[in-house]
Formats: structure tokens, sequence, C-alpha cells
């Protein structure tokens, strides 16, 4: 603020003891003020911890990643504001600019940048220094300010690296044809923080059963949700010819887009025909609590015998087993050498236990129970794709022929109570009409006559 005319100002001197004796001087002042506040940026709470996220544009020149604005309570021309990067923060090696004038704060070089945080000091001043100063940040300056600047690709990376692997269900198998419409669970180990995971049908690949031939049709049979990695079959892949299936998943982060997994699912289509099942003289409830150790015991058998390599069993589920004995119960299952899937023959030469003399497997049936091994001629049915209902519509078939149902019944009910009230009328006017017959006729009462004066006059 400035004051061009000039204040005079008149001082007076007296003696105390000499009252009379006075002096006088009259003073002419000029007020100039040149700048009295310093910047100050508002009133931000110093503690508060100012974070600033940036990214990479793409094509790696400058760019503004984040704006400081600081206010002078002097009047023009004496609030200019000015800006500057502490170089005793973490900038002396020139990574962050900051515009002077206008407090935006740009990256000279992304692909520079290798930490995922820096922190940063800035400096308001009233003064167009030629250089930034050599102070160090005073947390209770009002023209300073302490703030981060976060690397979001970085700061994913480094978060990602921290936290622990994610540990995938991988290698799931299916055998297709028992519950068609369930999707295959990949349930997985995740941390919150990596969530949401995309999943990616990225290929599939198809091995031929031992008894088919390599086909050439397209395998878009599958479809994977990318939200929850669920795998769907279509129905019509019971048309396909038999083999096994699997189905490359990729598992990317949404926000980095990195790949943090390679999930195989297997899919064994397999035909009744190329289907045994066990026999065991046990009941299905008791064989469901030894069937997981039965499948361990039975595959590591095979594996420990060098005759039998790379041959491996997919059992499913335990049922009772339709015979003359009651206590006996069974469970169908498929053979592979490998990825193949092998034939009723080839899989009776490698299970049999008469085949196979006094070796691990058939002390193994002695001590799991197991009578026979037959084809899984029960279970055999066809599939297709022309055939299969849904869930859903047999559940609207169901309400359909129960609203019909219910429909019949009123109007049975109906023609059931007008019948029953016309039986009541019938019944109520008959006997209405008896009664009329059986009660005594009234004999009519007879007419009163009435006479006038004149004709007792007469009388008389």
């Amino acid at each position: 603020m400035i004051f061009s005319s000039l204040l005079q100002l008149k001082v007076t001197a007296q003696n105390a003891l000499l009252p009379e004796k006075i002096a006088s001087r009259l003073l002419r002042i000029r007020i100039k003020d040149l700048d009295d506040n310093r910047p100050s940026f508002s009133e931000i709470d110093g503690s508060l911890h100012r974070v600033f996220s940036i990214s990479e544009s793409g094509d790696g020149i400058t760019e503004m990643t984040a704006m400081l604005h600081a206010d002078d309570a002097d009047d023009p021309p004496y609030d200019s504001v000015y800006y500057f990067l502490l170089p005793t923060c973490s900038n002396r090696d020139g990574k962050f600019t900051i515009d002077k004038e206008t407090g935006v704060i740009s990256v000279t070089d992304f692909t520079v940048l290798q930490n995922d945080e820096y922190h940063l000091c800035a400096l308001a001043s009233s003064y167009d220094l030629p250089a930034p100063p050599e102070i160090a940040f005073d947390n209770k300056n009002d023209s300073m300010i302490a703030f981060t600047m976060e690397v979001i690709s970085l700061k994913m990376a480094a978060t990602l690296k921290g936290l622990p692997k994610i540990n995938f269900n991988n290698n799931t198998i299916i055998t297709f044809g028992e519950e068609i419409n369930t999707p295959i669970p990949i349930t997985i180990d995740i941390n919150n923080e990596l969530s949401p995971i995309e999943y990616h049908l990225n290929s599939v690949t198809f091995i031929p059963s031992e008894s088919s031939s390599a086909s050439t049709e397209k395998l878009d049979y599958f479809a994977v949700d990318p939200s929850y990695g669920d795998v769907r079959i279509d129905p019509a892949l019971a048309d396909h010819p038999e083999g096994v299936f699997s189905l490359h998943i990729d598992a990317t982060q949404k926000s980095t887009r990195t790949s943090v997994a390679d999930l195989i699912t297997s899919v064994h289509n397999v035909k009744s025909s190329s289907m045994l099942k066990f026999i065991f003289n046990q009941e299905a409830n008791h064989l469901s609590l030894n069937l997981d150790d039965f499948k361990t015991r039975l595959n590591s058998a095979l594996n420990t015998d060098s005759s039998f390599a790379q041959i491996s069993v997919v059992i499913g589920m335990p049922r009772s087993h339709s015979d003359s004995f009651k206590n006996r119960s069974s469970v169908c299952f498929h053979a592979l050498r490998g990825d193949v899937i092998l034939s009723q023959e080839s899989a009776i030469s490698v299970l049999s236990a008469t085949l196979n003399g006094d070796s691990t497997i058939s002390r193994l049936y002695q001590a799991f129970k197991v009578a026979n091994i037959e084809p899984c001629s029960e279970l055999e049915r066809t599939l297709s794709s022309g055939i299969v209902v849904s869930r859903v519509t047999l559940f609207w078939i169901g309400v359909s022929l129960l609203g019909l149902l219910i429909l019949i019944s009123f109007c049975l009910y109906s023609c059931f109570i007008v019948r029953y009230k016309d039986c009541l009328d019938e019944k109520k006017a008959a006997m209405n009409g008896s009664e009329e017959h059986s009660l005594p006729r009234k004999k009519p009462c007879p007419s009163v006559q009435f006479y006038g004066i004149q004709h007792l006059a007469i009388t008389e």
C-alpha cells in the first residue's frame, strides 16, 4: 500500500518544571508499504499427508501432475507469489519441475522414475529468486508445504511384490456328463487388495481318447466368466468325440494388466463305452467315507509300478449297486495314460486283479472290499444338445402343471357345489309338496252380513 501524499506530523516537547517552555517541530512523513505479508498455503494442517497420483501418459513427454496454490494478503502489486521445489527434499536430480507463477508440478520424463513414491517440498515466496533456496523444510512455516508424488504403476508393482503369492487350485478335472449345467469353480486364496481379478480363456487343446480319432471341429464349447473364472460347458459337447480338453485360462490383475496366474482346467468328455465301475462289498454311505483314501492309494500304487507308467484313474460318485446283494455299492471311473482316455479293454488289463496276480493292486482291492470290475452300463445314456432340458424349463413346466391341476380342481369343486345345491333345492321342494297333501283343508269362514237401520225397522 502506497500513499503518494506526504503526512505532516507536529511534534511538541514541553518542560515539566517550566511549562511555559514549549518547543515544536513539524515533520513530513511518507509511508511506503513494500511487502508486509508472506505467502501462505491457506490454513492447511501441517500434519495432513497430501498425496498426488501420477500415471504414464504414453508419450514420455512433460506431463502436468499436480498444482499448488498459496495466497498473499497484500494488495497488488505486492501480492505476487512464486513457487519453488526445495532441493533438500527428494528433487535434487530434477525429475519434477514447478512453474514459478502457476504452481503446476510436472514430470520431466516418466521413464526415469524408479521409485513408487517421491516426497517433495515446496516454498511460496514473494520474491522471484533465480534458483530454489537451499533451506530445510519447516513444518511450522505457512509458506512451505510437503507432499508425496505416487507413481501408480510402480506402487502397484511394489504392492504385488510384497504380498504373498496367489494360490490357485490348478489342474481342476471335471468328467462331462453327470452335472452339465454346474460351473467348474476355480477357488483362489487371494488378498482383497489384489481384487478384482479378470479371467480370460486363452486357448483350448484337445487330445483324443484311445478309441477315437483327432477332431478338426472348432473347440468353442466352453466359456469363462471374466469376474469369477467359472467355466461353463455347452451340452453339445456330448456329440463331440471323446477325449481330454485342456483349457488354458489367464488370470490378470485389472488395474496393472499384469498376469498373476496361468490356470489349466481339464474337461474329460468320456462316453459310457469307455467307463467301468468298481463293485464294493459295502454300503454306499460307508464307501463315501473311505473313497478318498481309496483314490489316493490306488493312484499311488499305479505310480510305483513301472509297468503302469503314467496311468491314472478318475473316480466318480458312489452309488448303491442294484443287484441281489443289498449291501453292495459301486462307483464309475475311467482310466488315462497321460492325457489319453483308455478304452474299457485297456483299463481292465491294467486294473484287473486276476490279470495282475499277487500285486499291490490286488491287496488294495482286498483291503477295500472290491468285489469286481464291470462296465458302467447303468449310467449309460445318450446326451445331445437337442434333448437336454434345463432346470429352469423343468421348474416352469412343474409350475404350469400345478396351476392346471389347481384350475381343474376348482372347476370340479364348483360343479360339485352347483349340483349339490340343486339337489338340496329338489329335496326341499319335494318336502314342501308332501306337507301340502298331508294337512287337512280348512273350511272357509262364513261371510258376515251387515244390516242397516232400515232393515231393522222393516223387520219389526
